[in-house]
């Protein structure tokens, strides 16, 4: 007994070595080594594109924790996604409902990106607003558009993160031949109406996709890798982007520079470090004139800013600027000759992961005036409208909005009174809802030939 006890108080030679005492200036040593490895690893990450295959590796290497938050979270590169919203909601069945107690008929049409359950890949769908049918649904061949891309970036990996079974196609726009242009946070892409791919403009475009008066395509760019000087390989330097029909870039230029240029760094500078400063999420082309803008300037929307810009590119001059009454807004819209309308997210101050202070607004402003009304605040509060990222709010001819809810999978057309002329809601068949990604309300006199090349597409 005395021997086993004698054996078992013995240290291996695993706890010798881990009791072994460190000279000080070894442990100094290890810790400047420590500092000048992390030094050049830093600085091939932000050179990566110019540091040949050891800027690749470290770049790989850099978005190992981004990684590890998708296995966190349950979302496998390879497992079926499905674009669920987590948070609290009336269980409703999903797809289109009229009002039937309205005799209003809507002659519009939406197109809307919709999750297909048997697919398991997202889709998009036109939709006639008179009765709710489904008159085109577009497949778009994402794999084919992401073969032709060739950024590496840490901001995302699109083999992981945007292949066709994740590719959301936020906020499509219907091209004159029935084709879309499409993206999420990915290659801008034009297919034609049965989805296959015409053109590809590479890079990370995300959030708002607009046509001017010219027929040219205004996109929200994000740079892959940031030209700016000591930012992290995850930080947001966003720039405007025009592109022709044929998918010719036209212009790209950054937010940073258009604040600089114009006296509005500091709104920016000023700030502790983040990643995310500008959150540029609405490039908003005036279609024609009228007394405070003219055909061709552009309303611009930074939500980490709470910074609306009326922007003119031809001059390089902000003409107009205003940071709130909104908090975290979303989608500038043109009203008339003198009013915008704003999605404002309405965040409570100093909260941390975004949280909506009562409910969503929708203000105006009057350039006449300079005064903001709230001419929807019945309805918003009637109806409950709360999404805390994301969302729209369309202007419509007779004063009525058309509101999409994007994380809450709702999307209706209401009058300012809280009136809900019609409702789509996005959800499976045990009503769990999806979350939408920025829905377009078509007109059929100024979007017709569009829609009926659309509606009589011929795809196998």
């Amino acid at each position: 007994m005395l021997q086993d006890r004698s054996n078992r108080d013995t240290p291996s030679r695993w706890e010798r070595l881990l009791a072994r005492p460190v000279p000080l200036w070894g442990l100094l040593c290890a810790i400047l080594l420590g500092l000048v490895v992390t030094i050049l690893f830093g600085s091939l990450v932000r050179t990566a594109a110019t540091s040949g295959p050891a800027g690749a590796a470290a770049l790989e290497i850099a978005t190992i924790p981004r990684t590890v938050k998708h296995l966190l979270h349950g979302h496998l590169p390879d497992e079926p996604f499905r674009p669920y919203y987590g948070g609290a909601y009336d269980p409703l069945p999903n797809g289109f409902r009229r009002n039937a107690a309205q005799p209003f008929v809507d002659p519009g049409y939406v197109l809307l990106t919709a999750f297909d359950d048997r697919l398991l890949r997202p889709v998009v769908r036109l939709i006639r607003l008179s009765d709710g049918r489904l008159v085109h649904e577009y497949r778009p061949d994402i794999d084919a558009i992401n073969a032709r891309s060739h950024f590496s970036s840490a901001l995302i990996d699109l083999k992981r993160d945007r292949g066709a079974g994740r590719n959301l196609m936020m906020h499509p726009l219907l091209m004159p031949d029935g084709g879309l242009v499409i993206h999420d946070s990915s290659p801008l892409a034009r297919v034609d109406a049965c989805g296959r791919v015409e053109w590809v403009v590479d890079g990370i475009f995300h959030h708002s996709v607009e046509r001017d008066a010219d027929g040219n395509i205004w996109a929200v760019y994000r740079y892959p890798t940031s030209p700016l000087p000591g930012v992290a390989p995850t930080f947001d330097d966003e720039a405007i982007a025009k592109v022709s029909p044929d998918g010719k870039p036209l212009l790209l230029r950054r937010i940073a520079d258009i604040l600089d240029a114009n006296g509005l760094g500091e709104a920016w500078r000023g700030h502790p470090y983040v990643d995310d400063p500008f959150h540029l999420n609405d490039v908003q082309p005036i279609l024609s004139d009228g007394p405070y803008w003219q055909r061709g300037d552009l309303l611009l929307s930074l939500r980490d800013m709470s910074l609306l810009l009326l922007y003119r590119p031809s001059t390089g001059r902000v003409l107009w600027s205003k940071q709130g009454p909104w908090a975290m807004q979303h989608d500038v819209s043109v009203v008339d000759d003198h009013r915008i309308s704003v999605f404002d997210n309405h965040w409570r101050f100093a909260a941390p992961e975004g949280e909506v202070d009562g409910t969503n607004r929708i203000p105006v402003y009057d350039f006449a005036t300079g005064r903001v009304a709230y001419p929807y605040e019945a309805g918003t509060r009637r109806n409950g409208i709360m999404t805390r990222a994301q969302g729209r709010a369309t202007p419509l001819a007779n004063g009525d909005m058309m509101i999409e809810e994007t994380e809450r999978g709702r999307l209706l057309r209401m009058a300012p009174d809280g009136t809900v002329r019609w409702r789509y809601i996005s959800a499976d068949s045990a009503m769990r809802r999806y979350q939408l990604r920025w829905s377009r309300y078509l007109d059929p006199v100024t979007d017709g030939a569009a829609i009926h090349a659309a509606e009589h597409a011929r795809c196998a």
